[in-house]
């Protein structure tokens, strides 16, 4: 897997002077490369590769992104561990960072800012290595490269001429896919029961992070409609156009089968769409997942 890092760096000026369309390197960036790291992932399911040498022509800075589906499917968006290889392809950083399009488009100016203080906040919520990069140069000047420098939050530089073996390369990679988890479940607030042991704890925020995942609930409101499931309750019959297409969808799956890393999801089964009510009192009740229980306290 180290052939990803290195054929980038030795390869990649010289290619960019050739024609960007069919580029051998070029698809080996968006292909190739991410497929390899995928196949090394262990939770195939939840995690998805992407890569770009650029959209149209060459970029100064290609990169390799690792997403959690949980928290974006776009590299657009949300946060996520990258290889960012700098410009003038001297080494490539291995960076927990941020996606900075979505950022770009809703603060315009202040986006630095918003990356710089996002990516503070993000590492207060980790354990952070001494070696750990807080920041990064990619030697580029382009817009994005200056906003990826602005998001990192923590990074592992490589220079070329001292890239690591695929033993070192394979555990970096692991180490910052565990940053991430522990990061997505630590960036979700929960009130939480003293006695639930660091498992139970993990499980729950996994629950709630799949439950607000915002695809995923257009995708439950769809298949299931949007009338609540506990109580019949329909917001447009009450409300007219205002209610229209309006539901909560609930995570019903017992958090004790969310073993940690595990992305399995059945759309129908596993999720109700629930009015507001049912939804904040289902989550007071012993088993979030009885929708029974609700239900006949309902009736009662």
């Amino acid at each position: 897997m180290d052939y990803i890092l290195k054929e980038p760096l030795i390869s990649y000026l010289t290619e960019k002077r050739n024609a960007f369309s069919g580029n051998q390197l070029a698809n080996k960036l968006r292909n190739e490369f991410p497929n390899a790291i995928q196949d090394i992932i262990i939770d195939k399911a939840r995690y998805k590769v992407v890569g770009s040498p650029g959209k149209g022509n060459w970029t100064e800075c290609p990169w390799i992104a690792i997403l959690d589906k949980l928290i974006t499917e776009t590299p657009q968006s949300g946060y996520y561990p990258v290889f960012l290889f700098k410009a003038d392809m001297t080494g490539v950083y291995l960076s927990l960072n941020q996606g900075v399009t979505e950022i770009k488009d809703n603060y315009k100016r202040d986006s630095k800012n918003v990356l710089k203080l996002r990516a503070l906040d993000f590492r207060a919520k980790l354990d952070i290595s001494p070696q750990d990069l807080l920041e990064i140069d990619l030697q580029s000047n382009t817009s994005n490269a200056k906003l990826y420098e602005a998001g990192n939050i923590v990074a592992k530089y490589y220079p070329v001429n001292a890239l690591p073996n695929l033993e070192k390369l394979k555990a970096d990679l692991f180490r910052f896919i565990n940053l991430y988890e522990e990061l997505t479940f630590n960036d979700t607030q929960l009130n939480e029961e003293s006695t639930l042991s660091a498992v139970e704890k993990k499980q729950y925020r996994l629950h709630f992070r799949i439950e607000r995942n915002t695809s995923i609930s257009k995708k439950v409101k769809l298949a299931k409609g949007y009338v609540c499931e506990a109580c019949a309750f329909d917001f447009k019959l009450m409300y007219g156009e205002t209610g229209k297409n309006f539901i909560e969808a609930h995570h019903l799956k017992p958090i004790s089968s969310l073993g940690i890393g595990k992305f399995q999801i059945n759309i129908k089964t596993d999720f109700a769409v629930l009015c507001s009510n049912c939804h904040s009192m289902i989550h007071r009740l012993k088993d979030p997942s009885d929708l029974n229980n609700l239900r006949a306290i309902i009736t009662k």
